[in-house]
């Protein structure tokens, strides 16, 4: 769900495709109406389009983009890191991890209103966020085996991202961030988005994370940072097509997506007071396949759940912001930006008292 979508901006539509006539080289590009994303995503806005042309050889060719544009006003987080997601993606398109190929890159405003980048559409499906896949949608539909399938095959590719070696995978110019550093970029990061407002779960949660930092060292990988089965495309079979969003990204201990992958995993079902669906394999078969595939240990799983709640209640109170000041969802400001579901998590995680 984009908050501040262009999409039925013809203006928007006439610059992009004399944009793409210029960097196609052709005498004219005609672009489809935009379409977007549907049911996942907040902090980025995507146009999908398909593009025509004519080649020198004068044969008519089609191409799906996907146009990502930096956000302008409604941000969820201060820095959009949108440079460095490029350049990720870039990067990993070289390895094994499957990504949307990076077409072209425009990082002066003028052109669109924001910079952004195009790359390749992708055909698959992503497990909705809203409402959450174990509630309803195609994953809520589907077989127990399917299920399974996504799943295994989501947390396998978030293994082969932290197997990357970092020199040979080209990303070591991203910020190596440990678990203090961690700690204290999410705390920086509640107080931008509560705006002096209290939130004394918030509070409760800072002082339990701050009494019991993990200080064993870690060796660093690539942490995804968005990781979830939400940020895959799949096939209709359950096998991966792409993992996107790499907005925070970074190089770190690896349990962090382990725990967000939990985390979101739990805030759909428990926090949103349905049962987990049939078919998802369990906690505990989880910990022990991504250990086996990664050599990591997940002995501080806990500590990073809880820092990932407290992350996630920040982030709803940007978002349910945002989609009050734009008038997407009026009165949410102060009715639900500081009491959701990402509160109800919080809570579920502060109870189980293992940190």
């Amino acid at each position: 769900m984009a908050i501040a979508a262009r999409l039925d901006d013809p203006d928007v539509r006439d610059r992009l495709a004399s944009w793409l006539t210029l960097k196609i080289g052709t005498t004219k590009v005609e672009l489809s109406a935009f379409d977007a994303p549907v049911l996942s995503g907040y902090s980025n806005e995507t146009l999908l389009a398909d593009a025509t042309w004519t080649n020198a050889a004068n044969e008519r060719k089609t191409r799906g983009i996907a146009v990502r544009m930096e956000p302008e006003r409604h941000r969820v987080f201060p820095d959009t890191m949108f440079d460095t997601q490029v350049r990720v993606m870039e990067a990993l398109g070289s390895t094994v991890i499957p990504v949307p190929e990076i077409l072209w890159f425009e990082p002066d405003p003028k052109v669109l209103g924001s910079p952004f980048f195009v790359m390749g559409r992708l055909d698959g499906r992503a497990a909705p966020d809203n409402p959450p896949y174990h509630v309803s949608g195609w994953l809520h539909e589907a077989t127990p085996e399917l299920r399974a399938r996504v799943w295994w095959n989501g947390l396998d590719v978030m293994a082969a991202i932290h197997r990357l070696d970092l020199q040979w995978s080209g990303v070591t110019f991203l910020d190596v961030v440990d678990a203090k550093e961690q700690l204290r970029r999410d705390h920086a990061y509640a107080d931008w988005a509560l705006e002096g407002r209290p939130y004394p779960l918030l509070d409760e949660a800072f002082e339990r994370l701050e009494a019991t930092i993990p200080s064993k060292d870690v060796r660093p990988a690539l942490v995804w940072g968005d990781s979830r089965i939400g940020n895959i495309l799949f096939d209709e079979t359950g096998k991966v097509q792409a993992v996107l969003d790499w907005e925070m990204v970074s190089i770190g201990a690896p349990i962090a997506d382990l725990a967000w992958f939990f985390l979101l995993d739990r805030h759909h079902s428990d926090a949103c007071d349905v049962p987990r669906l049939p078919g998802f394999p369990s906690r505990e078969e989880t910990i022990a396949r991504w250990e086996a595939k990664t050599g990591y240990d997940a002995g501080d799983l806990d500590w990073w759940e809880l820092l990932g709640a407290v992350r996630y209640a920040a982030i709803l109170t940007r978002v349910l912001d945002l989609l009050d000041d734009s008038g997407a969802m009026p009165g949410a400001r102060e009715s639900m930006s500081l009491e959701n579901t990402s509160t109800k998590l919080l809570r579920l995680y502060l109870d189980d008292a293992r940190v």
